[in-house]
Order: C-alpha cells, then structure tokens, then sequence
C-alpha cells in the first residue's frame, strides 16, 4: 500500500482514492476477522450489519458527491476505524471468559486505530498549522503503525512460531 501510495505521488496522481479503499477494506477485512472469532449470534449479527450499513451510508455519500471519494474523508475514516474498534472491544469481552486468542493482535488493532483516528482528525483540523507540526503528526502515525507492527509480530511469536519449531 505504502509503495503504491509513494509511486502515485512522485508520478503526479491523486492518491487519496486509494486511501479510501484502504480504509473501506480494512474494515471489511477486520469485520470478518472478528466475526470469525466471534461465538455469540447477537455479535455476528452486530458486525456484519455494521460492516453493511457502513457500507451503504459510505455509498450514499460518495453518489450524493463523487468528490468526496477523492478526498481526505474524515467521515469514512472515524466510522471504518471505530467500527473495527467495537468489533475489537467484542473480542475483548468474550476473552474474560474464553481463551486468549489474538490478545495481542487486538491490542494493537485498538491501539493503533484509535490513536489514529485521532491523529487523523487532528491533522485535518491543523491544516493551517506549521509543515513541521503536520509532519510531526505524520511521523506519529507512522511510528504508531510500526508500533502495531511489532504487536502482530509478537502475537505470531507467542501464537504460532512454537508450532512451526515442534
């Protein structure tokens, strides 16, 4: 995603359509991850009419204006990431009384999307700051990202790499 992203900024393209789509498909992506982890009906029911309705509303937005799809769309940012966050917290609480599955692969995922979502709105309200503060915000998330990186690599150490060895 990143080097796509790069290529289509050094060519001259508008690249804010692709983080849409990154947006939309982390959320479909992560909805059916926890609807997989997810027993109880009432919570498969909740995520996948969730992920639905997002849809729908996000599809609503871009046909009533088409422009929206080719900006920086705070709307589709806050509600993919905080439904996902939801879906986490519904995997959290099942984890009370049930095994510890992808415990630190959820911690990172509401980490990471909550604190940058509010980078996200941070920086689209700071427009008219300094370049070296909307930068510093940049780099944030960018050290957040690698941040969740490490908890995915902790989760397969703990999870999955013993596995391998035996």
């Amino acid at each position: 995603m990143q080097f796509s992203l790069e290529v289509m900024y050094q060519i001259g393209v508008n690249n804010l359509f692709a983080i849409n789509i990154f947006f939309i498909g982390q959320m479909i992506l992560l909805g059916l991850f926890y609807n997989s982890l997810l027993e109880l009906k009432s919570q498969k029911l909740f995520v996948k009419s969730s992920v639905i309705c997002a849809l729908l509303f996000l599809g609503v937005q871009f046909t009533l204006d088409s422009s929206q799809f080719l900006k920086f769309n705070l709307t589709e940012i806050t509600l993919t990431s905080l439904l996902v966050v939801v879906f986490a917290l519904f995997h959290f609480y099942n984890m009370l009384t049930e095994t510890k599955r992808f415990y630190y692969v959820t911690i990172g995922i509401v980490f990471y999307l909550l604190a940058s979502t509010v980078l996200f709105l941070i920086g689209n309200l700071s427009s008219e700051l300094d370049n070296d503060v909307k930068y510093l915000t940049w780099m944030l998330n960018a050290f957040l990202a690698i941040v969740f990186q490490f908890f995915i690599l902790y989760e397969w150490k703990v999870s999955f790499s013993n596995k391998i060895n035996d």
